[in-house]
């Protein structure tokens, strides 16, 4: 499914993957995505199901976090990834993050980010 510049796909033995639709700049970013933020209550029973490797440490506090309202979401790990993440909180709306490709992007490309944590899986290539 096509959201955007951005393609939603089968990225193989790594479940759903996002991956580029059209060419995609380095720098330029991608379309804002809205965060929920989560306190402490929310991250604990989110821990006990699938949706725990779906949310995002909160990008100023520790032990919260949010959930990226958007295919953000969908990104797989990668090392180097090909985004960059640009948290940014605005006074009237709360966190936002805008994703920045690392550098030019071709279609068919897969969008990842470096989760940044310990990983519970084994890395693929």
């Amino acid at each position: 499914m096509r959201i955007g510049p951005v393609l939603i796909a089968s990225a193989g033995g790594k479940g759903l993957g996002v991956f580029a639709a059209e060419p995609l700049p380095a720098g330029v970013p991608l379309d804002p995505q809205p965060v929920f933020e989560l306190d402490a209550a929310d991250v604990e029973p989110i821990e006990r199901t699938r949706f725990r490797h779906h949310y995002f440490a909160h990008p100023e506090r520790d032990g919260v976090g949010v959930i990226v309202l958007g295919w953000l979401t969908l990104c797989n790990h990668g090392r180097p990834p090909t985004l960059e993440l640009d948290w940014r909180r605005d006074p009237a709306t709360g966190w936002w993050v805008v994703a920045r490709p690392c550098r030019p992007l071709e279609p068919g490309e897969e969008l990842t980010i470096d989760y940044n944590c310990p990983l519970w899986f084994e890395a693929l290539p």
